[in-house]
């Protein structure tokens, strides 16, 4: 290379890798919500879709997650939800994450006043400031929900996402308030918490009330904590064993439980997330090779799963263009007409 042409490229080379190290992968937003209900400010973290500012296609409304430890889960939790939603093998629809930063976990996540004294100094009561997660359930209800409707465009579908004391909190809500939620996830929920509160509040419910809500959906996650379990864990593990029972038992609710061979409570909120998704969308994947010999099966397979999920959903505009595309590509004219029109029919209007 001679140096004059050498003079040249390094400049050229510079800018580019200069221009090129500007750019910026964006996951999500940060928003401060004051609450008062609990009298203080809190951060919250949202991710939209990918196709949430997507001039080309008429805006949608989505399904909004509510992620509890929003510090600790965001950035995986995105990610996971953005690769098991995308076309044309998409598991899930396109969902809002909404990550909710911690200020006073344990006050915030358990639901009765502790009342347990330390092993080592039985002076000490531990988790002292703990009780008062029917504020935050409340903070959530009345004050964030009708935040992000205001803001976002949301589609009335919502699913709540917890781990550890997280886990007591969704079980907590869904027991006490389970209308606020469509779908409640709980990954190695401590529901040793309080003498098993969970198990009694589990059990009364169900003498009341006999069944579970229709239409709603209860996921628990399980870890293997082998080494944890010869130490203080095994209460949890019991407690989580226990609360299966009752639920299987009764049979009246979408639930589904899950053990990971190998996960500790620290790790399994990644795989429970996944089932859980799966699990709670289930029937929401359509075959696109089986649409091309029936086009007719898609309204089907959406009525079907919005009568099972008790709200509505309909083909998303991108998912309809991905579908028209294979049409016109693989030569089914026909198929290709009618999702063309069922296209007009959604969104023309919108």
């Amino acid at each position: 290379m001679n140096n004059w042409f050498k003079m040249i490229y390094l400049p050229l080379f510079l800018l580019f890798t200069l221009g090129k190290a500007q750019e910026k992968l964006i996951i999500g937003e940060k928003q401060n919500v004051f609450s008062k209900v609990l009298n203080e400010n809190r951060e919250i973290w949202i991710h939209l879709p990918k196709t949430y500012d997507d001039n080309t296609i008429s805006p949608a409304k989505y399904p909004v997650i509510y992620l509890l430890d929003g510090e600790i889960n965001f950035e995986y939790y995105t990610g996971l939800t953005d690769f098991i939603a995308r076309t044309p093998y998409a598991d899930i629809p396109e969902c809002i994450v909404v990550g909710i930063k911690n200020t006073e976990r344990t006050r915030d996540l358990t639901p009765t006043k502790a009342q347990k004294k330390s092993p080592v100094n039985p002076d000490v009561i531990l988790f002292a400031d703990s009780g008062e997660s029917e504020n935050f359930v409340k903070f959530m209800q009345e004050e964030l929900k009708p935040f992000i409707s205001k803001n976002y465009r949301t589609q009335g579908y919502s699913v709540l996402v917890g781990h550890s004391f997280g886990g007591l909190f969704a079980i907590s809500t869904f027991l006490s308030h389970p209308d606020y939620f469509n779908a409640y996830v709980a990954n190695d929920p401590s529901l040793w918490w309080d003498n098993k509160i969970m198990i009694s509040r589990a059990k009364d419910y169900l003498e009341k009330n006999k069944k579970f809500p229709a239409k709603k959906s209860l996921y628990v996650s399980q870890a293997d904590n082998e080494e944890q379990q010869k130490n203080w864990n095994s209460d949890m593990t019991q407690a989580i064993e226990e609360f299966k029972g009752i639920i299987e038992k009764n049979g009246s609710l979408n639930y589904k439980h899950s053990f990971f061979g190998g996960e500790t409570h620290g790790t399994v909120s990644y795989p429970g997330n996944y089932e859980s998704l799966k699990f709670i969308f289930k029937g929401f994947r359509s075959d696109i090779k089986q649409l091309a010999k029936n086009p007719k099966l898609l309204e089907d397979d959406y009525k079907k799963f919005s009568e099972k999920m008790g709200a509505e959903f309909t083909p998303s505009e991108a998912y309809l263009n991905v579908v028209i595309k294979f049409m016109k590509s693989n030569g089914f004219k026909e198929s290709e007409t009618y999702f063309t029109n069922l296209k007009d029919l959604y969104y023309s209007k919108k």
